[in-house]
């Protein structure tokens, strides 16, 4: 069943007889399971597809239903939230971007997740699940937030603080790992490649603790994300980093604070953190590296400052035709990616021994029946 729903997920639209042919399953089986799947609500029959020989049946395309459900991606930073609830074909049904103002990092869950809450009763779906974007070392299997040093916390148990005051299953990432996430689906990264996630930090401007730019790696490997023996594959430090430095480079703090403004301190940082690619490329063999994030938002200028300075890092992208790809206008990237890895979860092939993966098709059904039931009783009683 798995099998099925992933192929379907991934092509959006395909008939009974091709999803036989690209599985090599017999017709009666996946029309058994697609019998299944549409009435529990998870796949929707649309139009007939053209006959591919002269006389041939029309198969009927088979999508995945958008109001089976959504998932609710949060990102959330110090100094910022961004919200994005997906349908569970992966269509954008929401977003929003604000400020709490400095809190602690449960205080600022409570209140994301509360906001987005209420944006969803004007939806009118079940809910999948909440999922979380969050800086720092994160094993996703538990939920469980090792170390985030942008909000100062170390071995907090997201998941168990969340399930405990939320009736939905909840999972928690890394930031750059969502982003990931996102750009197998979105940018067709299948195989290997590298998603490189990067922001100024404004609330550098007032304390003198905070570096103005960062940035963060996600590894994709055979189209699944890389998280590492220790949850830490890719936590960025730059050549120029010693150890004792809280910074992710060497680079001077005042360099780092200027990057938002001045052209050239962002031209240093690019050098630096370029540099520090070519031995992950080389040793990868990457398709393709996706840039995210608002200092990449200049694709000429970061080009051409590439070229000029670093010109081996473009000589090696060149050699192994890793293509480039520009994705800096979304700054939900993480946020959507976090709802994007729930999906790639739900449409997957289950694996025994990933923990991450903790609900069956046949429990996610039932969650969102008794959703259904509640919603259409709180209906009839004018309840909110």
């Amino acid at each position: 069943m798995s099998l099925v729903a992933r192929l379907i997920w991934q092509r959006k639209k395909i008939s009974r007889a091709d999803i036989a042919r690209e599985l090599g399953l017999y017709r009666s089986t996946v029309t058994n399971i697609t019998s299944f799947l549409i009435d529990a609500g998870v796949v929707k029959e649309g139009n007939l597809q053209a006959a591919k020989t002269q006389g041939g049946r029309k198969g009927m395309e088979l999508s995945i239903n958008p109001s089976f459900g959504c998932v609710i991606g949060f990102d959330i930073q110090p100094s910022h939230y961004r919200i994005v609830i997906l349908a569970a074909d992966g269509t954008e049904l929401w977003r929003e971007n604000g400020s709490f103002g400095v809190m602690p990092l449960l205080e600022m869950l409570d209140k994301a997740i509360n906001r987005a809450l209420a944006a969803h009763q004007d939806i009118g779906i079940p809910i999948l699940a909440l999922s979380f974007a969050i800086p720092g070392i994160v094993d996703s299997s538990f939920g469980t937030v090792i170390n985030s040093f942008p909000f100062g916390v170390s071995n907090l148990n997201v998941r168990d603080y969340l399930t405990r005051r939320y009736s939905f299953p909840v999972y928690v990432e890394n930031d750059a790992n969502t982003a990931a996430w996102l750009d197998i689906l979105k940018s067709g990264a299948w195989g290997n490649a590298v998603t490189v996630v990067a922001d100024f930090h404004e609330e550098c401007k007032t304390d003198p603790n905070i570096i103005g730019i960062g940035c963060g790696i996600g590894l994709i490997m055979y189209g699944r994300v890389y998280r590492g023996t220790h949850n830490a594959a890719g936590e960025f430090k730059s050549v120029s980093w010693r150890y004792g430095l809280n910074n992710q480079s060497g680079l001077p703090s005042g360099i780092l604070k200027q990057t938002m403004d001045d052209r050239e301190a962002l031209a240093q940082w690019m050098v630096d953190t370029f540099r520090s690619f070519i031995p992950l490329m080389s040793v990868m063999d990457a398709q393709k590296m996706i840039l995210h994030g608002t200092p990449f938002s200049d694709k000429e200028w970061v080009l051409k400052t590439l070229r000029e300075r670093v010109p081996e890092f473009i000589g090696l992208m060149d050699e192994y035709g890793c293509q480039m790809l520009f994705d800096a206008q979304d700054e939900c990237v993480s946020a959507s990616g976090a709802a994007m890895m729930f999906l790639h979860n739900l449409f997957s092939v289950p694996d025994l021994g990933d923990q991450s993966r903790n609900l069956t098709w046949n429990e996610t059904i039932a969650l969102l029946r008794q959703q259904r039931s509640l919603i259409k009783t709180m209906t009839i009683n004018g309840g909110n």
